[in-house]
């Protein structure tokens, strides 16, 4: 019997979902743990006919909420486990008898044979990785028999006599686990992970590389068909790949591509990682037939030579992004889907896998400053994060121009000049620059607008302190209390206190905001709107004149000289298009810290600048008692 690879224990943050139980042997007909929940739902029923299974919608993002449980989703094949007196029989998701391919399991089921039993799981191969594996259980299946297969039951639709179905699930799979057992073996018991947030198991899922999560209300009775009480979220991947050939579209008049073959490198070698057949418009798939037209060779550029008879053979020279669920054992993508084409120059050399040649770089004109150190998120972090805190982010983000700190080609910096294509979900201001000349900010007012930033490579959000309808006054005042070298976060707080009680004396209210580095910002919202001119000469003033108070502590200059062992009162992120980090922006650094609203009590607890990640963001109630 094959083994699997141990799965991670719930407290690690991941539903143990594939923790096996042996089958438990009982003689037939003793006291039946069903017989305990018929006051909660069991009713008495004939043995039933094939049950048309539950299927979860597939959700964006899984669901929050102390009635929710979350399973791992298994890469297999949906099956229903019949036993009756003590005759097996195991239908697929759509009721066929596939007893005799699934041989394996249906004999390790006699030693259930002794209750009658529905129960409804997934069949799988656990692959080198010790993960689910969709092609080796196909590779399995064409076998006459094989030992690897494994039955993953997860839930229990009828037992002795009982219909199981009215009873809530959370009790249907207590009793499931009590007739299976707790020794892994070929049918193994799915167990789930009770979390308030359905977010980090989803995230810790998609880490481990798994499919993704299905999530289930606990109290829910089973019921068949697409049903909300159960929801999946799959894991997706994005990266970039070089197109190593294309099948044409066959009669198609103009040309055009039905699917695209990729590869990866590995070191010098470019090795085949898949085909990718969905994702393409009709004008994408024309485009793309277009430009690998001069492309074309006579032979595979591949290390290794696959047999491909279909195949148009091009130079590896353009590269599509593309998503996918995973890496199969044998290095293909697993359903890969076609998003659109990277902009890489055809003369660009190799890459590094699955990222962009690295002698493409960002235009000089394009980056204000270069951020070398700089560490971020992938797109897919980026994207899970927005979707968790927009509601609460757009309060503080939403219609306000946006400088940005942008990742393309390996390169993070702050970008200024032309735009690359913006989605349109992203919208555009046309402005007066300060040096003259016409330019565009952008900036969003929803979800999609921050997914649509994410897409061009927007790692920090930078907004300014005004609004889109009204970009020429400012409605805040920000003070950043920048630490130099040698001091301490304890006189960084002492330091907020003291400036929110002298800032209140000249009639301001104002609340903090931790900046992800390591510096508090103070934000002072501004009851009469002012020209950003007369905000940056007031915020100085202001500076100045606290500055004055300890001028052996204090510095409101930003020459690095002067700044050791100094706190850097910094008023210039006041100004028309001088900006600061945004409220719930990730940072580009180091375990992904975010710009976050705190109260004063937090404050005055010492709170750490990079105590809130795009893993751990803020609650909605900071956010509440920063803005009120």
């Amino acid at each position: 019997m094959r083994q699997r690879a141990k799965a991670p224990h719930p407290s690690e943050g991941v539903p143990n979902g594939a923790q096996g139980r042996k089958a438990a042997v009982g003689s037939r007909r003793t006291a039946s743990p069903v017989d305990r929940l018929a006051d909660l739902g069991a009713t008495q029923s004939a043995f039933p006919e094939f049950i048309e299974p539950c299927h979860p919608t597939l959700k964006k993002r899984p669901p929050d909420g102390a009635d929710w449980v979350h399973e791992i989703k298994l890469d297999g094949y949906r099956a229903q486990l019949h036993i009756n007196d003590g005759k097996i029989t195991i239908y697929t998701r759509t009721g066929l008898d596939w007893t005799t391919e699934f041989k394996a399991i249906a004999t390790a089921a006699e030693d259930l044979a002794a209750h009658d039993a529905v129960v409804d799981g997934e069949v799988t191969v656990f692959g080198k990785t010790g993960l689910p594996d969709f092609p080796a259980l196909r590779r399995e299946l064409a076998k006459r028999s094989s030992p690897n297969l494994t039955f993953q039951a997860f839930d229990l639709l009828y037992l002795d006599g009982y219909d199981l179905r009215p009873v809530p699930l959370i009790e249907r799979k207590r009793v499931l686990r009590e007739l299976i057992g707790d020794a892994a073996g070929t049918i193994a018991y799915v167990d789930y992970l009770e979390l308030e947030e359905g977010e980090p198991v989803y995230r810790h899922a998609c880490k481990m590389g798994l499919e993704g999560i299905v999530s289930k209300r606990k109290d829910a009775p089973y019921r068949s068909g697409r049903q909300e009480i159960w929801t999946k979220t799959k894991c997706t991947k994005r990266d970039a790949f070089p197109i190593v050939a294309f099948v044409e579209k066959l009669g198609a008049h103009p040309r055009r591509i039905a699917s695209l073959y990729l590869g990866r490198w590995e070191g010098d070698r470019l090795v085949y990682a898949g085909k990718a057949q969905t994702g393409y418009t009709l004008t994408a798939a024309r485009e793309v037939r277009e430009r690998l037209n001069p492309l074309i060779i006579g032979k595979s550029p591949l290390s290794h030579p696959i047999n491909k008879p279909k195949a148009t053979w091009v130079e590896p020279q353009v590269y599509a992004e593309i998503d996918y669920g995973g890496v199969t054992d044998d290095g293909l993508l697993r359903e890969p889907v076609f998003k659109g084409l990277q902009d890489v120059s055809p003369a660009a050399g190799k890459p590094r896998p699955t990222t962009a040649p690295a002698s493409i770089r960002v235009p000089r004109a394009n980056i204000l400053q270069l951020l070398p150190e700089a560490v971020v998120p992938s797109k897919e972090e980026l994207a899970n994060y927005w979707t968790r805190v927009a509601d609460r982010a757009l309060h503080f983000l939403g219609g306000r121009p946006l400088k940005l700190v942008r990742h393309i080609h390996g390169t993070t910096f702050y970008h200024k000049g032309p735009l690359p294509p913006i989605p349109s979900e992203v919208h555009q201001l046309r402005i007066e620059k300060r040096e003259g000349g016409a330019g565009v900010r952008l900036w969003v007012d929803d979800l999609a607008g921050l997914l649509g930033l994410v897409e061009i490579g927007a790692v920090e959000l930078h907004p300014w302190a005004a609004t889109v309808d009204n970009i020429e006054h400012a409605d805040a005042l920000i003070f950043d209390l920048d630490p130099g070298e040698g001091v301490s976060w304890a006189f960084v707080v002492e330091t907020a206190l003291r400036l929110r009680e002298f800032l209140e004396a000249e009639g301001f209210k104002t609340w903090p905001k931790l900046t992800g580095g390591k510096g508090v910002h103070l934000m002072s919202p501004l009851t009469a709107k002012m020209t950003h001119n007369a905000a940056h000469a007031y915020a100085k003033r202001l500076a100045q004149q606290f500055a004055s108070t300890d001028p052996d502590r204090y510095v409101t200059s930003a020459q690095l000289s002067h700044r050791p062992g100094k706190l850097f009162l910094d008023y210039l992120r006041n100004g028309r298009g001088t900006t600061a980090v945004g409220t719930y922006s990730p940072r580009a650094r180091s375990g992904f810290p975010v710009a976050a609203p705190v109260t004063w009590r937090d404050i005055e607890r010492g709170i750490r600048p990079d105590a809130f990640t795009i893993e751990r963001p803020p609650k909605r109630r900071a956010v509440l008692a920063s803005a009120s």
